[in-house]
């Protein structure tokens, strides 16, 4: 048997019952439990209700009472047809609880894409995707009280959490199919979308939970170990940058630190400066960058990774600019100059998504 948890995030007492009404009708679940911001409307008398203004904590209460192991997580923003719930406990039926299946939604016009939730896939996922549809998903009541609440701004942000710290655990985690409920498509851009911040702590959960050779298997970890570790610490804490939680950029980078001398250590370290509004730091470490990465234009032999500037001419303005602008005092002015000659020399913040200060004026 399983649980279900209906979550009412549409304010409409007739999706609701007719979603509880279908669940019902199999006779596949102990128990049902609607989550919603508002009273159990007049004449629902099916399932277990949890009245609460924060669905994401309604919704952690709700799988503290689950009767199952197992658990069906349900928006009632989707529209089942008359055969897709029967279909769907049919499969969900055979499922371990190592095992973890999303449900695929689709609009009138296209199906939505579900990122990839695995180790090896993760960041890139995280990178890709603002929007996560996670609201039909076979999951297990485990996994998702595994999950604090706080600070949490979603159910789909909890789900994601508890989907990654799965699959980081070894669980198998999938889409499925079999059935195809529908969503209109302003409901799904509203629901499914997580803020910046939010995948922000869904790559911290990734981090704390998985190992970085899984999350980087595509680095040289044979010949060059410690060089691949700083790698990845420095991708992650550029990514970390560009979701706006300079903290946990700093933990990365920190991880970073005894492994190698990078370039990349001292040109993060300056813009996780700049983040915290300490310019004068910000611009001393982007100066050290630019050395380093000078002597290693030059020394490549032993190393993994080399560095060429992609613009000469570029580069060359930028460093008299910065200069210049040390010589006046003016450290704003010489951190965008040094910023920018970085950004030239190494195309790595551009493709992680890190913006120079420069480019962040109005």
């Amino acid at each position: 048997m399983h649980t279900a948890i209906v979550i009412d995030e549409t304010g409409s007492p007739a999706a609701i019952q007719n979603t509880v009404q279908m669940l019902s009708d199999v006779n596949t679940f102990a128990d049902i439990i609607i989550v919603s911001s508002k009273a159990r409307p007049d004449g629902l008398a099916q399932g277990i209700w949890i009245s609460s203004e924060n669905l994401v904590e309604g919704f952690s209460r709700a799988t503290a009472m689950a009767a199952s192991k197992r658990v069906l997580v349900v928006s009632s923003q989707l529209t089942f047809s008359l055969t897709d719930l029967s279909k769907l406990t049919a499969e969900i039926e055979t499922c371990g609880i190592l095992e973890h299946i999303i449900i695929t939604p689709r609009t009138d016009t296209t199906t939505l894409e579900i990122p990839e939730i695995t180790p090896e896939a993760i960041v890139s996922s995280l990178t890709r995707y603002d929007s996560w549809p996670l609201m039909c998903v076979a999951t297990s009541r485990y996994s998702l009280s595994a999950i604090s609440p706080d600070s949490i701004e979603s159910v789909t942000e909890l789900i994601a959490q508890s989907l990654i710290r799965s699959t980081a655990e070894g669980d198998s985690v999938r889409t499925s199919s079999v059935i195809t409920p529908r969503i209109s498509s302003a409901r799904g851009a509203q629901t499914c979308a997580i803020s910046t911040r939010a995948r922000a702590r869904c790559l911290r959960c990734a981090v704390d939970a998985m190992n970085v050779e899984e999350m980087y298997p595509n680095h040289n970890w044979v010949t060059f170990s410690k060089e691949s570790a700083a790698a990845s610490y420095h991708s992650l804490a550029a990514l970390f940058l560009r979701f706006e939680d300079p903290a946990s950029a700093a933990e990365c980078l920190s991880c970073s630190e005894q492994l190698e001398e990078s370039p990349r250590y001292f040109a993060l370290q300056g813009l996780i400066q700049k983040a915290k509004g300490e310019t004068l730091g910000a611009v001393a470490n982007l100066v050290s960058s630019l050395q380093c990465y000078e002597e290693r234009k030059t020394n490549t032999g032993d190393h993994y990774l080399s560095f060429s500037p992609g613009n000469l001419d570029a580069l060359k303005a930028r460093l008299a600019e910065g200069l210049d602008a040390l010589n006046k005092r003016d450290n704003s002015r010489a951190l965008e100059s040094f910023s920018e000659a970085v950004f030239t020399f190494d195309s790595f913040y551009a493709e992680h998504g890190v913006t120079a200060p420069s480019r962040q004026r109005n």
